[in-house]
């Protein structure tokens, strides 16, 4: 039995629809956090390339799996929060879209350089 709760407490039933994991479900939030990680990531893979002998591998194993996520990723970042601030007539569906493209081409340019 909980004593601490008050009448009006124990009237109103708990909202079973209510999502979890609302917290989770901001794209701008994600898109940031999306670009936090690919920047650490990027920063730690250049100076592994740096020994030509091993630079293939570290390109084929870990960063060509990494861009071809990164690249789905952005580009559900590109649909979403483009449509999303299309359709509810706010500025900055083109700062999106421009961002996620740029990371793409960042990666891939990366990638080839490295």
């Amino acid at each position: 039995m909980i004593f601490n709760r008050t009448e009006s407490q124990q009237d109103v039933p708990e909202d079973s629809t209510k999502d979890p994991l609302h917290r989770f479900r901001n794209w701008r939030s994600f898109l940031a956090a999306a670009i936090a990680v690919n920047l650490l990531f990027a920063y730690g893979m250049w100076n592994n390339t740096a020994d030509p002998d091993v630079a293939i591998w570290f390109k084929v194993l870990v960063w060509l799996p990494f861009n071809a996520i990164a690249t789905a990723l952005y580009i559900v970042f590109m649909l979403k929060l483009g449509k999303a601030c299309d359709t509810n007539n706010q500025t900055g569906g083109v700062f999106y879209r421009l961002i996620s493209g740029f990371m793409i081409g960042a990666n891939w340019i990366m990638l080839f350089t490295a």
